[in-house]
């Protein structure tokens, strides 16, 4: 996974909970927190500091998964302007991800670690 994603991760806990709580998570996950933009680093990095959130949160991991999503989710639109200018909205955006976004992921990192997401609709529509 690309350090950015790590890097959302503490803007966006460093500025809902503060940076202490940040430093709380890693020592939790026993993790350094030396997170490069541009480095590559375990999916199991992340998945450890979520499940140090959902503990420190009392939250389930899909909650917190899901905060994590919505509060990325502007500080991506502002930094990757040209992937989110051509889509109406989030939604559409997720769509592209893996056809459109990823590939072009790969063009600029040569690799890039990328995950495969699965799309489901509920019966309201809900993505």
């Amino acid at each position: 996974m690309k350090g950015i994603i790590f890097n959302l991760l503490e803007e966006a806990i460093s500025k809902e909970f503060g940076e202490a709580t940040w430093d709380k998570l890693l020592d939790e996950a026993n993790l350094s927190g030396a997170y490069t933009s541009l480095g590559n680093y375990g999916d199991d990095e992340i998945v450890a500091l979520v499940a140090a959130a959902s503990k420190a949160l009392n939250l389930p991991d899909q909650d917190i998964l899901r905060w994590f999503g919505q509060s990325a989710m502007p500080s991506l639109a502002t930094r990757f302007p040209n992937f989110f200018n051509s889509q109406p909205g989030t939604r559409s955006f997720l769509l592209t991800l893996n056809n459109t976004i990823h590939p072009e992921v790969h063009k600029l990192y040569p690799g890039a670690v990328t995950p495969m997401f699965d799309f489901a609709t509920s019966d309201g529509g809900s993505l």
